[in-house]
C-alpha cells in the first residue's frame, strides 16, 4: 500500500545513507506513467510528506516505460495497491505495446509529474522497457525481427534528441531521459518476445538485435559516452 511504501522508504533511505553519504537512492520503478500508476505514486508522495512533515528525498527519479494492460486480476500490470480501479490503459489494441506516440506520451506524463513536484532538476533514468508481448500477440509476422528492432532504435533516437526545456533537464540540454536500460540482455523466462533479447544465453553469440544495439551504440559513442547524468 502507498502508506506502506513511505514508511519503507524512509527507513532504507536512512539505513543506505548512513552507510555511504554518496549513495544515489530511488524509487522502486514504476511499470509505466499511467493515471492510475502515477495517481499510485502521487499517494506515496503526499503519503510520505505527511508522516514525516517534509519532502520525500529522492536523488535520481526513474520509471519503466512499458506499455501494458491494466486490467484487476489478469495478466499484464493488474491495479495498484490502494487504487479504486477495475480497469486502466491498454485493455484492446495489443499493437499500442510498441506505439512511439504512446511511449513518449508516457514520458512526458512522468517529467510533468516531476515538475509539478518541484523535481524538474533530477536525472530521469528509464531503468527498464522493451518489447514484452511475442509478434503474434500484437498481430504481427511471427518471423519478422525488425518489428522489435525497429522499436528499439526508435526509442533510442527518442531518448537521445528529445528536448523540452518547460520539463526537461536544463543540465542536460533540456533531454527528457539521462540514462535507459533495455529489457532484456538474455531472459528466455515464459513467452516474452523472442526477438527482444541481446544475446542468447544457450549459444553464447550476440543476436540479431544485439547486433543492431551494439551498431547503435558504436554509431552515438561520442554522445553517449559524454552523458554523465
Amino acid at each position: 500500500m502507498p502508506e506502506t511504501y513511505a514508511v519503507a522508504y524512509h527507513d532504507l533511505h536512512d539505513l543506505i545513507k548512513q552507510a555511504d553519504p554518496t549513495a544515489k537512492i530511488a524509487i522502486g520503478g514504476v511499470i509505466q506513467a499511467t493515471p492510475l500508476r502515477l495517481a499510485y505514486l502521487t499517494k506515496i508522495w503526499d503519503s510520505y510528506q505527511t508522516q514525516y512533515s517534509t519532502t520525500m528525498p529522492v536523488d535520481v527519479w526513474n520509471v519503466h516505460n512499458f506499455i501494458i494492460r491494466e486490467k484487476a486480476h489478469y495478466y499484464g500490470t493488474d491495479i495498484p495497491p490502494g487504487i479504486d480501479a477495475s480497469e486502466g490503459e491498454y485493455l484492446n489494441d495489443l499493437k499500442t505495446h510498441i506505439d512511439m506516440t504512446i511511449f513518449g506520451r508516457q514520458i512526458y506524463a512522468f517529467r510533468q509529474w516531476m515538475k509539478e513536484r518541484g523535481q524538474q532538476n533530477k536525472s530521469l533514468i528509464v531503468s527498464e522497457y522493451g518489447v514484452l508481448y511475442s509478434n503474434e500477440t500484437m498481430k504481427f509476422s511471427a518471423n519478422d525481427p525488425q518489428i522489435v528492432q525497429n522499436f528499439m532504435v526508435s526509442t533510442f533516437d527518442y531518448f537521445l534528441n528529445t528536448k523540452d526545456c518547460a520539463v526537461g533537464l536544463l543540465v542536460d540540454d533540456c533531454r527528457l531521459v539521462q540514462r535507459w536500460n533495455w529489457y532484456s540482455l538474455e531472459d528466455v523466462a515464459g513467452t516474452f518476445n523472442l526477438y527482444s533479447r541481446l544475446f542468447d544465453p544457450k549459444s553464447f553469440q550476440i543476436t540479431a538485435t544485439g547486433e543492431k544495439f551494439r551498431t547503435y551504440s558504436l554509431q552515438n559513442i561520442v554522445l553517449l559516452s559524454n552523458r554523465g547524468y
